[in-house]
């Protein structure tokens, strides 16, 4: 069974999905994928560590890289699920000044989040550079490798955001 706009989208190109919400998708694919690599990574860690320990050794790494992974989980799950999730919309007060209104509004909450998670990326890059003559306590890398998560996951969210942007002024439902 089609789509309602499937049929529209096959006659006109151009309202297909444009190069920014193809590449949206496509990381956040790939995110999705990589999310669920870390979570079995994190089990197998955790696993050895109790096996090592009933065996009267220890994995001195494993709590660090464990932490580190799930920092790594919501920083990136956090795109996934704002992906997944779409805008969140104040479409009521928008509704009372009709949708050309309720699309004003709508791309205008998308320009300030858009902004919020530009500066989170811009000073998260700024944190993860000075913190690269900083190791971790057991692995004894740069602290920037764990840290680079965040410029990493706010350029993701800054890449949803402008899909969903486009997605708005194009006019498609979100």
């Amino acid at each position: 069974m089609r789509e309602v706009g499937e049929e529209e989208e096959k006659t006109n190109p151009a309202a297909g999905p444009t190069y920014v919400e193809r590449i949206s998708g496509l990381i956040n694919r790939l995110v999705e994928r990589f999310l669920v690599v870390i979570g079995a990574s994190i089990c197998l860690i955790l696993f050895a560590q109790v096996v090592c320990r009933s065996l009267g050794s220890s994995l001195g790494w494993s709590e660090e890289v464990s932490r580190h992974l799930l920092v790594t989980i919501t920083f990136l799950g956090s795109t996934a699920a704002y992906k997944r999730a779409d805008f969140i919309g104040l479409r009521g007060v928008g509704q009372w000044f009709g949708p050309n209104c309720e699309k004003a509004i709508l791309v205008v909450l998308q320009l300030l989040t858009l902004t919020c998670f530009g500066a989170l990326s811009w000073f998260g890059a700024i944190y993860t550079v000075k913190a690269w003559h900083h190791s971790t306590a057991s692995l004894q890398i740069p602290m920037a490798v764990p840290f680079a998560v965040i410029p990493l996951a706010t350029a993701i969210l800054v890449l949803h955001t402008a899909a969903d942007i486009v997605r708005t002024v194009r006019g498609k439902e979100l």
